[in-house]
């Protein structure tokens, strides 16, 4: 009975505690609400705006460095492309200068080589002293076995076959075959019967040039030959018909086993020919 008693005693207590415990706070949260709701009424609504605008400025004030700085980097990584830009275009100029500057001194170095062959050439045609005779050519005739020209000068004006036809600023032409008192017939360098004695300007190599019809070529050349695409052809003067140092043609082709040549001499602008007459 005893221990009923003081268990229910204990509970007495604990509840007392509770209740205390329970006053307490609730006298707290009244005692806060009572002191927010006095502020908030003492407080004008010119504060709360001056609050307001402090916030909402710090907050823009915030994004704004942030978007600077944003548009700084942006802005930054613009102008390093653009450098870049520039920077590969400039290489760019660059590399084309250098193909240029490669390309001339290609071009000078064939010049030289041309020079000296042309010192050759007149070291040699100084020696050779020929009277000439103008002619008017009258026709060209092209067949599959022949090619042929009529011209206006013959054995009274002193052509005799054999004898050398030119052009005055085109090259040589071809050789007389048949003459008569005023007029001659001349064998063109593009028969398939024209054997002339040539060499190259640039690489010096020597051999015979073949008439074809349409494309002559250079025949006997070595198999190592240094023959290049666009080389003038001269004649080499072996030989007792054609004289050295005149202008044939140009190297068009060049390939394993054949070194083609175009004609320098259009006989189709061609009104006048010179006909070489021997020395006296």
């Amino acid at each position: 009975m005893a221990i009923l008693a003081n268990r229910v005693k204990n509970s007495s207590s604990s509840l007392e505690l509770v209740r205390t415990i329970l006053v307490t706070l609730k006298r707290f949260f009244v005692i806060f609400f009572l002191g927010l709701s006095l502020y908030l009424f003492l407080v004008s609504p010119k504060k709360i705006s001056n609050v307001s605008i402090e916030i909402t400025g710090s907050v823009l004030s915030a994004g704004l460095v942030f978007y600077e700085n944003i548009f700084e980097s942006v802005n930054s990584i613009k102008q390093k492309f653009v450098y870049f830009q520039d920077l590969e275009k400039r290489n760019i100029e660059l590399e084309l200068e250098v193909a240029r500057l490669k390309h001339l001194q290609s071009e000078v170095e064939s010049v030289r080589a041309e020079n000296i062959a042309l010192k050759d050439l007149l070291t040699v045609t100084e020696e050779e002293e020929f009277k000439y005779v103008t002619a008017k050519l009258l026709s060209v005739s092209f067949s599959p076995f022949s090619k042929t020209a009529l011209i206006s000068a013959g054995r009274k004006h002193g052509v005799e076959p054999d004898q050398i036809v030119t052009t005055d600023s085109q090259g040589l032409v071809g050789k007389v075959i048949e003459v008569s008192n005023n007029y001659a017939k001349v064998m063109l360098i593009s028969d398939v019967n024209s054997r002339i004695p040539i060499k190259t300007s640039s690489s010096r190599e020597q051999g015979i040039l073949a008439g074809n019809n349409n494309n002559s070529k250079i025949l006997y050349l070595p198999n190592n030959h240094l023959v290049q695409k666009d080389e003038e052809i001269i004649t080499s003067g072996h030989g007792s018909t054609y004289p050295a140092g005149i202008l044939v043609g140009y190297v068009s082709k060049v390939t394993e086993n054949d070194v083609i040549v175009n004609i320098a001499a259009d006989l189709s602008k061609t009104e006048f020919v010179q006909v070489l007459l021997p020395k006296e």
